[in-house]
């Protein structure tokens, strides 16, 4: 916001420069050419620029009429255009009796005709023309610049025709060329001030129109000064409208502002704000400024297919500036939050193109983790302290997250999400998480634990839920390096942790499992019955993306199911065999894994190493030692 207004300002600066340096030569003002470069030399000494003026006519009097033909102000030697400033011609009236003995500013007419401005800012963030370069011209301003609206110089009626302002920014890659001038409706009324630019930033196309009061009004102390800003930015429009009490202070706003756009992460080459990625979103606030903090008060938002109400502050005076907001939600669609990681809202979400054709190009390859860099530099840009009380979270039934809050500060490029909680299938999962992103291989690191998350809600919708309950609680340890999801969990390492005591699971299940077949067939016969849990645990152990299963197993009444094998998290395939230990008598069994093979989105389920006649299986297993190896696991041992 306030890089929108800066350029707006410098543009009307450098005319307001102009307008002064044509007060303090007044004095000089007489038609010989000697006196023109009298004062043309004056010029070079206020502005730090070579001045040239091609005729000079005054008609004398109280009220003096000044007219200058052909004004040109150099550029930097570094700059690309070869003036900062012209003019074809500035025409001005001013009262000599309020200069003489107030030095006092009051000019009832002024006019520009086909003014020229070209701003510019190198890639060390230096402007090309700044008032500390000239010591007159610093001390001058900061004697005459206004500090309120009643210290404007007088301007009874301005007139800009067919001025013309550039802005170029290196660094930011920004272009801007447009068109300066004052306009009238129909009705009579003073004439407003307007501005269009065309351009672009870092290759996306770019539009600003701002209107705003007449010059007279900026001086109307008991008239709010009215602006209207409306700029695009791609497919990110940003519209500010209102007034303001206080022009030169913004203070009195009674501003809103808008902001939408099919990705929030969008903004930063626009406002220099790194917002999170977000699917399709629209902000509405008030718009609120005290010195050097902005703020969106009464802020609501939506992105995606969640509502998230709060306020925003920006503080400038912080070096990097520092970003609070405070945002809740009572209805926050979890798959919102996956563009966080790269990932997409899904195929049914309200999703952006770009998340379209990442979600498309995941299903083509089979891949669940997305490969999308995310801008983690843009971390070292701003300080932040956020915080999201989500009361009501939308959540799929294999993810059954109903509630989640969390705090994430950001410090020269490190994050630290601490606390996180969710309330996950009747139970919590809680602990911190933290990114460091201040070398060019940004770390990832997981810490949390979970408990009392009940397994019946992830079996919501199958033939198994009636039959399967129990309560798990274990804990995930991972670091990872690299700018996608796919890259740090290609490259994770640690361990996660899952125990289950008691419980019950589906009988069909495990005979499944096991490929006992006769008790399959009476099962899918008579009808699925529950079979007791004594345990269900194991531990997932991470090795730069090489995950093996450790003591991975349920015990039960009928037998213990083993899981084996390994997850290559780097070319994201599984490569795992389920088998099971008969404690009883069976009479059919066909002693084969299941084997799990594949992509992890889309594994091949089949049977391995199969016997070709099922023989009996006359049982013989023992009991898991269920206490000791919970104790182990949760132990890291």
């Amino acid at each position: 916001m306030r890089r929108a207004f800066k350029i707006i300002g410098w543009s009307l600066g450098v005319l307001v420069v102009v307008l002064l340096l044509a007060g303090a030569g007044v004095y000089f003002f007489v038609t010989s050419d000697y006196v023109r470069a009298q004062l043309e030399n004056r010029a070079d000494a206020f502005s730090g620029r070579k001045t040239k003026i091609g005729q000079i006519a005054v008609h004398w009097g109280w009220v003096t009429h000044i007219l200058l033909n052909d004004v040109q102000v150099s550029n930097t030697d570094w700059g690309q255009a070869p003036h900062l400033f012209t003019a074809k011609q500035i025409e001005l009236d001013i009262e000599l009796k309020p200069l003489l003995l107030h030095r006092n500013l009051v000019f009832p007419q002024l006019i520009l005709r086909q003014p020229v401005v070209a701003l510019e800012k190198d890639d060390q963030d230096q402007w090309n023309w700044s008032p500390g370069e000239s010591p007159v011209a610093s001390g001058t301003l900061n004697q005459l610049k206004p500090e309120s609206r009643d210290e404007v110089p007088l301007i009874g009626r301005l007139e800009i025709d067919d001025g013309r302002v550039s802005y170029r920014d290196a660094k930011r890659k920004l272009n801007l060329d447009g068109t300066v001038q004052t306009a009238t409706g129909q009705a009579p009324a003073e004439p407003k001030a307007e501005l269009d630019l065309k351009g672009s930033i870092e290759n996306q196309p770019l539009t600003v129109h701002f209107v705003g009061g007449s010059v007279l009004m900026l001086r109307d102390t008991d008239q709010p000064y009215p602006v209207d800003l409306k700029v695009d930015y791609g497919a990110t429009k940003l519209t500010v409208n209102g007034t303001l009490q206080d022009p030169f202070q913004f203070t009195g706003s009674n501003v809103q502002v808008a902001l939408s756009g099919p990705n929030l992460s969008d903004i930063f080459p626009l406002l220099g704000i790194p917002g999170p990625p977000t699917p399709p979103y629209r902000i509405n606030g008030k718009l609120t400024h005290e010195p050097g903090v902005w703020r969106v008060v009464d802020m609501a938002w939506h992105a995606g297919d969640s509502d998230l109400a709060g306020d925003i502050a920006i503080d400038h005076h912080a070096k990097p500036s520092f970003l609070t907001a405070h945002l809740t939600s009572d209805h926050l669609a979890f798959a919102d939050l996956a563009p966080l990681v790269g990932a997409t809202p899904g195929a049914k979400g309200n999703v952006s193109a770009e998340q379209k054709k990442t979600q498309a190009q995941l299903e083509a390859t089979g891949n669940l983790f997305p490969d999308v860099p995310l801008k983690m530099e843009r971390l070292r840009a701003m300080n932040m302290d956020v915080s999201l009380d989500a009361r009501r979270v939308v959540a799929p039934d294999y993810l059954p997250v109903t509630a989640l809050n969390f705090r994430v500060r950001i410090r020269d490029g490190q994050a630290m999400v601490d606390p996180l909680r969710m309330s996950v299938a009747g139970g919590t999962l809680a602990g911190t998480m933290a990114l460091d992103a201040r070398t060019d291989n940004p770390q990832t690191r997981a810490n949390l634990s979970y408990q009392d998350v009940d397994l019946k809600t992830f079996f919501r919708g199958s033939d198994y839920f009636d039959t399967t309950k129990g309560k798990l609680r274990g804990r995930v340890q991972l670091v990872g390096n690299g700018h996608s999801l796919a890259e740090v969990m290609g490259s994770a390492t640690g361990n996660v942790v899952v125990t289950m005591s008691g419980g019950t699971i589906s009988s069909l299940m495990v005979s499944l499992a096991g490929l006992q077949i006769a008790d399959a067939l009476v099962l899918y016969i008579t009808g699925d019955d529950q079979i007791p849990i004594r345990c269900a645990l194991g531990r997932l152990n991470f090795n730069h993306g090489q995950v093996a299963f450790d003591r991975t197993l349920m015990d039960t009444r009928k037998s213990v199911v083993h899981v084996n094998g390994e997850v290559r998290l780097k070319t994201q395939e599984v490569d795992t065999e389920v088998t099971a230990d008969t404690k009883k008598f069976d009479l059919l069994d066909l002693h084969a894994p299941v084997v799990v093979r594949g992509k992890i989105r889309s594994p091949r389920i089949t049977i391995g190493r199969l016997i070709p006649i099922p023989l009996p299986d006359f049982g013989g297993a023992d009991d898991v030692d269920c206490d000791g190896l919970t104790r182990q696991l949760l132990a890291a041992e």
